[in-house]
């Protein structure tokens, strides 16, 4: 019995495309671990630059921001309280929910903000808490990054301290997306990327698979004989 050439050929470009389709595979699972992490550098990066720039448009609006009377107060002495000037630009020019915070004791009180309840009203009044993810970190007098609850709805956040002139905290600082929006645009990004990925995958290890079979083919017109009965 003989081996026929063209069989040779096919059964090792299946095994080709075999290999070729799970190195593929294993790449692609390897990448979506590096775009994760690099979607996770990207968020930190845009909130942590849109919280730098709301500090640019409290200067602009408010001026130097300094505690008095239990609220803060812009530079002319004038309380901020329920004035939504900041907050409302940063919603239009940014699309990020804003609030300001004022200290009141050991917690942080919102004085502005564009987040609204589940009556269309601004949401002020409310406090921090203590026991709020961002707390611990902020109440330092350093810049908190990473996810937190606003009411019930959780946010990639940034909350930056507001200092006086001799570094004090008086006020807090806060932009956020909510997680929600941000995992509707990444999962049907990932799905759209995905799907991309893999059609590629397997389009080179088919070019691969079909290549190994024209340079098998090139290679020899003979038929190879079955092993000899006698070994």
């Amino acid at each position: 019995m003989k081996i026929s050439k063209t069989k040779l050929i096919a059964y090792c470009g299946m095994v080709s495309l075999l290999a070729s389709l799970i190195l593929g595979l294993m790449g692609y699972s390897h990448s979506t671990k590096d775009i994760e992490n690099i979607k996770n550098q990207l968020l930190r990066r845009h909130v942590e630059n849109n919280i730098n720039l709301t500090m640019k448009y409290i200067e602009s609006f408010y001026g130097t921001l300094t505690l008095g009377n239990g609220t803060l107060l812009d530079s002319k002495g004038n309380s901020i309280e329920g004035r939504n000037e900041v907050v409302d630009s940063i919603l239009e020019d940014l699309g990020d929910k804003s609030t300001i915070f004022v200290r009141v004791k050991d917690d942080f009180k919102r004085i502005s903000t564009n987040i609204t309840d589940d009556n269309n009203q601004r949401a002020i009044g409310t406090y921090l808490g203590t026991d709020h993810n961002a707390y611990e970190t902020v109440i330092k007098g350093d810049l908190y990054i990473g996810e937190a609850e606003i009411l019930g709805d959780n946010y990639y956040t940034a909350y930056k301290p507001i200092k006086d002139q001799n570094e004090n905290v008086i006020g807090l600082l806060f932009v956020g997306i909510p997680t929600e929006t941000l995992d509707n645009i990444i999962n049907a990004h990932d799905v759209k990327m995905s799907k991309i990925n893999i059609l590629i995958i397997i389009l080179r290890a088919i070019s691969l698979g079909s290549l190994i079979a024209l340079v098998g083919a090139s290679v020899s017109d003979k038929k190879i004989p079955a092993a000899d009965k006698r070994g």
